[in-house]
């Protein structure tokens, strides 16, 4: 059994209940993959009872910063906090990029050369399936406004796939195909379907429409821009058209068995 814990579940403008979308995954409880450092990460981890070593592989899954804002700070909390294993992070080539440029501009602060903890940068694409913290995955990329990155993930019980920001695509049923669980995004409602396309983000009615596609027995919905136009019923009730499986929106810190 793996523990998989809901870090953030909201979409790029956080609110009091939800901040941005974040996962981490174990399976003994001790060496933990994190997905995505967005908006107060650490401090997640901190409430999640992630210690500082607990985290082995960071995936960042695309360079929006509420997906990746949050890396400089996290290092250092690491670095604070007096952590001192190698933290692997893992990301397609363009977001590596970014990262660099972003450790480097911390450079005054973040004195990697004199650095308690080793970083190693990893580059993957779709394809890729390296073990992180212990879990077989398999990378594909998604169809997003910048590069981006969906993960499938072979847990004990079954498997689980993550894709988070992404519009519809094949991509996403083929890496998805008969998962236990797929967790993916959920910005809009369908009559602002116009506007999803513009930043090539998703639906709770397509949601829906990609894990049916994909015959995934539950669906998670995270990245969740809920405000005046848009309520957790009416998500319900758009991806419950054609997903018929179990369907689930976490809140912040929610634990599940996978």
């Amino acid at each position: 059994m793996a523990e998989l814990i809901f870090l953030g579940t909201g979409a790029a403008l956080p609110s009091v209940e939800r901040a941005n979308s974040a996962l981490a995954i174990s399976l003994d409880g001790t060496d933990w993959l994190q997905i995505d450092a967005g908006g107060d990460i650490y401090r997640s981890l901190a409430r999640a009872k992630i210690p500082p070593d607990g985290v082995k592989d960071l995936v960042i899954t695309h360079a929006h910063i509420d997906h990746i804002g949050a890396l400089p700070s996290l290092i250092e909390s690491f670095r604070l906090s007096g952590r001192h294993t190698p933290l692997r992070i893992w990301a397609l080539s363009e977001v590596q990029e970014v990262i660099q440029r972003l450790l480097s501009l911390y450079r005054y602060e973040l004195t990697l050369d004199r650095w308690p903890f080793a970083l190693d940068l990893r580059t993957i694409d779709s394809g890729s399936t390296p073990t992180l913290a212990g879990i077989s995955t398999r990378f594909g990329r998604m169809d997003h406004a910048l590069p981006s990155v969906g993960v499938r993930l072979d847990l004990p019980r079954g498997p689980v796939c993550y894709t988070c920001d992404t519009q519809p695509t094949p991509a996403l049923p083929a890496l998805a195909r008969d998962v236990d669980l797929l967790i993916t995004e959920c910005t809009f409602a369908h009559r602002d379907v116009a506007d999803a396309r513009i930043s090539k983000h998703m639906t709770a009615l397509e949601a829906g429409q990609q894990a049916a596609e994909a015959g995934a027995g539950a669906l998670a919905l995270v990245h969740l821009g809920f405000g005046p136009r848009f309520s957790e019923a009416e998500a319900r009730a758009e991806a419950g058209i054609s997903f018929k499986g179990s369907l689930l929106i976490p809140y912040d810190g929610q634990v599940i068995d996978v």
